[in-house]
């Protein structure tokens, strides 16, 4: 099994940063056996992280 894990600051994104969200969701959701993802936000630091 592989994971990927995508890990930001929560915040205002501009198009690059959209763009480069939409291509890793759809490089992980074209790969064979894709179970899906989950998001996490940690109010704490203001991380926020999906894993695929």
């Amino acid at each position: 099994m592989f994971t990927a894990t995508f890990t930001f600051a929560a915040g205002v994104f501009d198009a690059e940063f959209q763009a480069m969200d939409q291509a890793i969701a759809e490089v992980a959701r074209a790969t064979p056996g894709y179970l899906g993802e989950e998001s996490w936000e940690n109010p704490a630091n203001g991380l926020v992280a999906t894993v695929y």
